[in-house]
């Protein structure tokens, strides 16, 4: 019989057309499956820090290229303004630490009863106190001549009718001046005056005479 063949030809197409289906159509390669983009993972949530009161930084300060004053406390424990004295006038017991702790301008003077030269500067700084306020001034003259007592001291103060807080410096003060003023403060003709302010500035003035203006203007200057 013939139907064989016949049967055959009839399935060849239906394959062709199995075929064409698919393969996506006659002469079209599939292209590479693309992946789908990954969804990014949401971003982790960063923690709040807790909140921490600011310190204040400290205030700026401006550099200051002079020297520091000296502090009223350093000066009152200086062996010199730590050492009692007695007024040979009235017998009161007094220290310079106690005048400058009071509020008082202090000049301090050394002096010799025979220094012709002290008597010259005393004169004048009498004079520059008439022209200042007593009540911040104290006037301390020391003998610093070892030989000089209390009597002949007192004797020379009233001779003069000078004023002022005179005491004999003795050996152990002397030399307290002299560590912190050198040697010289105690070379009465030099005319040795030192000014100390409440405020614990300390000037050794220049050595020689120095006039009743000049007084006038050294203590207005160490007022404060």
């Amino acid at each position: 019989m013939t139907y064989a063949p016949r049967r055959a030809a009839l399935l060849a197409p239906l394959l062709v057309l199995v075929v064409a289906a698919c393969g996506g159509g006659a002469g079209t390669t599939p292209g590479p499956i693309s992946p789908a983009p990954a969804t990014p993972a949401p971003a982790a949530a960063t923690p709040t820090p807790a909140t921490t009161p600011a310190t204040p930084a400290p205030a700026a300060t401006t550099p200051d290229s002079s020297p520091p004053a000296p502090t009223p406390v350093g000066v009152l424990a200086q062996p010199w303004a730590t050492a009692e004295l007695t007024d040979v006038a009235t017998g009161q017991v007094f220290t310079i630490a106690d005048l400058v702790a009071g509020g008082r301008t202090v000049i301090l003077e050394t002096i010799a009863v025979w220094c012709t030269n002290c008597l010259g500067q005393q004169e004048r700084i009498e004079e520059a106190l008439g022209r200042i306020d007593r009540s911040a001034v104290a006037y301390v003259v020391l003998t610093v001549d070892p030989s000089e007592d209390a009597g002949l001291l007192a004797a020379y103060r009233t001779q003069h009718e000078f004023d002022g807080l005179y005491a004999v410096a003795g050996r152990d003060l002397s030399r307290a001046l002299a560590a912190d003023f050198g040697d010289q403060v105690l070379n009465p003709p030099s005319t040795p005056v030192v000014l100390i302010s409440p405020s614990g500035r300390v000037t050794l003035t220049d050595f020689g005479p120095k006039s009743a203006d000049q007084i006038v203007s050294l203590v207005d200057d160490h007022r404060a």
